[in-house]
């Protein structure tokens, strides 16, 4: 069906679906892939996958993000590992942490024995007494939950200086939830081993991680495999499909697509694994005090520094971590080490990752090329024989979610009032949430079970209405 617009003189085409799915990432197809025919994905981009995407600079494959995955549940992982087959392989992560005191493997609390032994001592002192404590106060704050969780030796050498380069803000600013996926509080002894025993004998953090090696002629490489592995089990996905607008009371989406409107109409419910501020910004019906709490939500912006590097390939593990506050990026990662054949055999691609405040000005990419340059050189990055032969920054935002006491009410708030009008949440940032890829994976397909199972609605055959302009 089709109506004119008095007030662009455009022609707006009408369509139903029981379905509608905003946003073509993991979210939104893992549950469109349950629902088959009824229900539709609408995805901005020319490429299914959101930020799960992966950039070819003549040759040198760069994830925008890059993440391992992890199963915690059996069934997630026996769908991907089936829908993948020989293009997942296992990648048991090794990773180091750069600080002040030693290098050593990651997680830091259970590779204690690469620092200097004064340091080792001290923080086994202090992990002993806050383990043993016999009662704690409740933390209010991110920076109380790190130091009753691992001492203030522990935090000092890492966990504080680390958080303040990844967070960019007062530790004591941030909730004392909402990070915990990734910070891991190990029993005594399993620091006391860490301790004693040399690097090279402590082991993986995680023996579980997956990486796609597809074959050397592959079209894609990187977590993009993935994507486009999903994205065959959706049956109509939109792509270039903007969303414009939400209509709450209609149950319809306003979308731009090649310079056309169209309103997809629900009659089941809808699906948004768009970022939450901006589901709700687009929401006709929402009040503008929620709408202006939802743009005061604090997010970081990543920098994603993509090096292409010719020469020796280092054994480096997959990534490293640097707690120098005036080293400008986080963490280098080796992306050789996650899949061989992302580079030409004489070269590979080196990622350096740089946290930003997004309501803050970024400086210009020839500004942040150049400083990353100096600073990869100066922890010793490349190795002899090697030299950078193109670079580009890759900006994502937003990119991690930040967690404070006043951000969290808002997010429920939020999510509360979308869900009470029948628009779900679903995915890292359309719940606004800390949540790695196969967690979003196992929610989506959870979220479009739960829907395959209700009655089908019907949906009215689209006629036509006006004439076009």
């Amino acid at each position: 069906m089709q109506e004119l617009n008095s007030s662009s003189n455009t022609q707006i085409s009408k369509q139903d679906a029981e379905f509608v799915i905003l946003g073509g990432g993991l979210a939104g197809m893992t549950a469109a892939s349950e629902l088959g025919e009824r229900a539709v994905v609408l995805e901005r981009d020319a490429r299914p996958g959101g930020l799960v995407r992966a950039e070819n600079f003549d040759g040198y494959w760069f994830d925008w993000v890059i993440h391992l995955l992890y199963f915690a549940d059996p069934q997630t992982k026996e769908r991907i590992r089936n829908l993948m087959g020989d293009d997942l392989a296992a990648c048991v992560p090794q990773a180091w942490v750069e600080c002040e005191s030693g290098t050593v493997r990651f997680p830091f609390q259970t590779h204690l024995g690469g620092l200097e032994s004064e340091t080792v001592v001290r923080c086994l002192e202090d992990f002993a007494r806050v383990t043993h404590e016999a009662q704690k106060p409740v933390p209010h704050d991110f920076r109380a939950m790190l130091e009753q969780s691992f001492g203030t030796a522990m935090c000092e050498t890492f966990f504080f200086p680390y958080n303040r380069k990844m967070w960019k803000r007062p530790l004591e600013s941030l909730a004392p939830s909402g990070f915990q996926w990734n910070i891991v509080r190990p029993p005594f002894d399993a620091v006391l081993r860490g301790a004693l025993k040399p690097q090279g004998e402590t082991g993986s953090y995680n023996a579980e991680g997956w990486y796609p090696r597809p074959p050397a002629d592959a079209p894609c490489r990187g977590m993009e495999v993935l994507a486009r592995a999903l994205a065959t089990q959706v049956t109509d996905l939109r792509l270039g499909h903007t969303v414009r607008e939400i209509d709450l009371d209609a149950q319809a989406v306003r979308v731009a697509h090649d310079g056309q409107e169209t309103e997809f109409h629900w009659t089941g419910s809808c699906c948004s694994s768009l970022p939450l501020p901006l589901t709700v910004a687009m929401c006709r019906q929402a009040p503008e005090e929620l709408k202006q709490a939802c743009r005061d939500l604090t997010r970081n912006r990543v920098l994603s520094v993509a090096l292409s590097i010719r020469g020796p390939r280092p054994d480096s593990g997959h990534w490293r971590y640097y707690t120098d506050e005036s080293i400008v990026f986080n963490r280098l990662i080796f992306l050789h080490q996650f899949d061989p054949g992302c580079a030409p055999p004489e070269g590979w691609p080196l990622l350096a990752e740089i946290t930003e405040p997004a309501e803050n000005p970024t400086a210009s990419d020839e500004e942040i090329l150049a400083r990353t340059r100096a600073d990869v050189a100066r922890v010793g990055g490349l190795p002899d024989g090697s030299e950078i032969i193109a670079e580009r920054v890759m900006l994502i935002d937003p990119a991690y979610v930040v967690f404070t006491p006043e951000n969290q009410k808002v997010v429920e708030e939020a999510r509360q009032w979308l869900q009470e009008r029948g628009v779900v949440p679903l995915g890292r940032y359309g719940k606004w949430e800390y949540s790695s890829m196969a967690q979003v994976m196992r929610d989506g397909f959870a979220w479009g079970q739960s829907m395959a199972q209700s009655p089908a609605q019907s949906i009215e055959t689209p006629t036509l209405v006006g004439n076009a302009v």
